[in-house]
């Protein structure tokens, strides 16, 4: 048997987004699927606005997949934003990194965060570092996502929306 190369090969990481095919008449009469009967849907708009500036990690955590799902995030997107608003452990007496015990995660999780802040901050450290144009330091994913949190967001933005 000889392997040509051929076949096409997908990263679980790929930076691509998720395209969502709902053209047909039958995608369509899913999304009524769950509805009481003779409740029309077809002109309800799937997302409302969010705060991101008042938003938990759990939270972001559930609408960043429904983003990803909807075509909005790419996986990378989604894992940035799930991981920016908490963090990994604390520091131990020996300098050692220790996970958090579930009371300090649950804590973590139901903390309000400001996701516009954030990713607006990790744009102003990566400009600080002279980075904003290396394809690889994430500049531009952070610059994506300020940009769909502020189209998303309740008062329709802020003043450090990018265009």
């Amino acid at each position: 048997m000889r392997i040509d190369g051929s076949t096409a090969s997908y990263s679980v990481f790929s930076t691509q987004k998720k395209s969502v095919t709902s053209d047909s008449a039958f995608a369509a009469s899913l999304d009524d699927f769950d509805q009481p009967v003779g409740e029309d849907t077809s002109g309800e708009e799937e997302r409302g606005p969010y705060d991101f500036s008042h938003m938990t990690p759990a939270e972001m955590r559930d609408l960043s997949i429904d983003l990803y799902d909807s075509g909005d995030l790419d996986l990378a997107q989604v894992l940035q934003l799930q991981l920016s608003g908490r963090p990994f452990g604390k520091i131990g007496p020996d300098g050692t990194l220790l996970p958090l015990s579930n009371d300090e995660s649950s804590a973590y999780d139901s903390t309000s965060q400001d996701f516009l802040d954030i990713a607006s901050s990790a744009m102003d450290q990566i400009e600080s570092q002279g980075r904003a144009s290396d394809p690889t330091s994430g500049y531009q994913s952070w610059q994506s996502i300020l940009s769909m949190l502020n189209s998303l967001q309740v008062n329709g933005g802020t003043e450090d929306e990018v265009g």
